[in-house]
């Protein structure tokens, strides 16, 4: 007896279990979003060893309301949004990060202010991508807005000498949400 009623409750917890990672992944989903951030040569050229120079992106669309839309859930059901990627780049003929030393990127949107979401503080050589250290924190009430923004505040390498760059920024986004009902 002792046996069915054991075995009896290992089955309704691996039931139970079973059924609440499904309701996770039917209420977690990633939004990916990427920009491109122009750095002119004379502002890598003019750096010196103790200065850093900071430039903001052009403004990138959430689509917060239709992504949220297909993913059955709205804004007001979402529990979280955390940073799970972000990744810079460089292409073209000889291209490398060599002329970053270190980086610091914030989200920005109107009426919310600004938050510390990626950090690296140094670059090996001769790579042409990298991802940063991201910071724990939640960016909902960014992502809710129609548009955000990165400031990046970066220190260069003074010895590199390089071209205008191209900085490609690639992000994800992880929701965790309720679903409608």
């Amino acid at each position: 007896m002792r046996k069915i009623i054991s075995l009896f409750i290992l089955v309704i917890i691996i039931g139970t279990s079973c059924k609440k990672k499904e309701v996770d992944k039917l209420t977690e989903f990633d939004i990916n979003y990427s920009t491109n951030l122009s750095i002119p040569s004379s502002s890598i050229a003019i750096n010196s060893p103790t200065t850093s120079v900071e430039f903001t992106t052009p403004n990138i669309p959430t689509q917060q309301s239709s992504k949220f839309s297909a993913e059955g859930t709205a804004q007001s059901l979402i529990d979280q949004i955390k940073m799970t990627k972000f990744d810079v780049s460089v292409s073209g003929t000889g291209a490398n990060l060599d002329f970053l030393k270190s980086v610091s990127i914030y989200i920005k949107a109107a009426n919310v202010g600004e938050q510390l979401v990626a950090t690296k503080s140094s670059f090996p050589t001769n790579i042409t991508s990298a991802s940063l250290d991201l910071s724990d924190v939640n960016i909902k009430d960014f992502i809710f807005q129609d548009n955000i923004q990165f400031r990046v505040i970066v220190a260069f390498d003074a010895t590199a000498t390089v071209p205008n760059q191209t900085l490609k920024m690639d992000e994800t986004v992880h929701v965790k949400a309720t679903l409608l009902k």
